[in-house]
């Protein structure tokens, strides 16, 4: 069969000892070939809001169809992944299946048309979106690769935010400091042991509170430095309970900023483009022939 104007090449499976093995080992597999309309053309998927023209060539197979049946896009005749399996010669070795076939260059301008008309309908490209940042991923962005990059974006958010709760804390015990020097300094405390034991209680403080703000994971973690009560003398239960309250209240203050850096890192959607006929660009189509199992040729028909 021959399609004027329209014209015609040979599929050659990249694994035909594939089909139907079972059946090739007992001797019982007679391979014909049955005829199917190839379509190659260009996708082209444009969006302003994501800013993005992206185009990508696909292959299109199917059956044509026997008398009046009409064309069926869902069913794939042959899965062409490389134009090396396209061939403009035949096998000789292969027969042909009983012409059951009536199709005209007319008929098959319909079935592109219906082709196309489909990939209107249905195709879609899908990629994430993230609607705090308006960050979109690229086509071929992976879901962890678009994440990471929702992380950056979501610590250059907080950033501030930490810098600004480290400048509170830190002022906190400097507050907390001289309330003790002016302690010391109206009660005549002049006893050197107790000066250098309040610097080393007000150092640990404030290296607890460095290594909380050091990183945001630190708010998960907490600090790596321990309190050691062994610190505080009995009589300065007020300078433990000021250092102690400034910690934990800084500590709650970071795990709040953690959860909306969590919140706004793993928030995202996904955004779909669809095509418009105009995006669609035919590159050629052809009459393939595909070769399959006769048996199986009988039981589609």
């Amino acid at each position: 069969m021959q399609i004027s104007g329209i014209p015609e090449a040979w599929f050659r499976p990249s694994h035909p000892a594939s089909q139907d093995e079972s059946a090739q080992a007992d001797g019982s597999l007679s391979l014909v070939y049955r005829a199917a309309a190839l379509v190659e053309c260009s996708v082209n998927f444009r969006s302003l809001r994501a800013g993005l023209n992206h185009s990508e060539e696909r292959r299109y197979t199917t059956w044509l169809p026997a008398a009046e049946m009409a064309v069926d896009w869902d069913t794939v005749a042959a899965c062409v992944t490389d134009s090396t399996q396209i061939s403009q010669l035949a096998d000789d070795a292969i027969g042909y299946a009983s012409p059951g076939y009536k199709t005209t260059r007319d008929d098959f301008d319909g079935y592109l048309a219906e082709l196309i008309d489909q990939l209107v309908r249905q195709e879609r490209l899908r990629i994430f979106f993230n609607p705090v940042f308006g960050l979109f991923s690229t086509p071929s962005e992976s879901r962890e690769a678009f994440l990471a990059r929702l992380a950056e974006a979501s610590l250059e958010r907080v950033e501030p935010e930490l810098r600004r709760l480290r400048a509170r804390f830190e002022l906190q015990v400097e507050q907390v400091r001289e309330a003790q020097s002016l302690k010391g300094y109206r009660t005549g405390d002049a006893n050197t042991e107790r000066f250098i034991l309040r610097k080393l209680q007000f150092f640990a403080s404030e290296n607890r509170l460095a290594d909380m703000f050091s990183t945001l994971a630190g708010t998960v973690f907490g600090t790596t430095e321990p309190r050691r009560e062994g610190d505080f003398r009995p009589d300065e239960a007020e300078l433990r309970e000021d250092l102690d309250r400034i910690e934990d209240e800084a500590s709650e203050a970071l795990h709040a900023l953690y959860d909306e850096y969590l919140a706004l890192a793993n928030e995202y959607d996904i955004f779909e483009i669809g095509l418009q006929p105009s995006n669609i660009q035919v590159l050629r189509r052809m009459l393939l022939w595909v070769p399959v199992a006769q048996q199986s040729l009988g039981n589609a028909s």
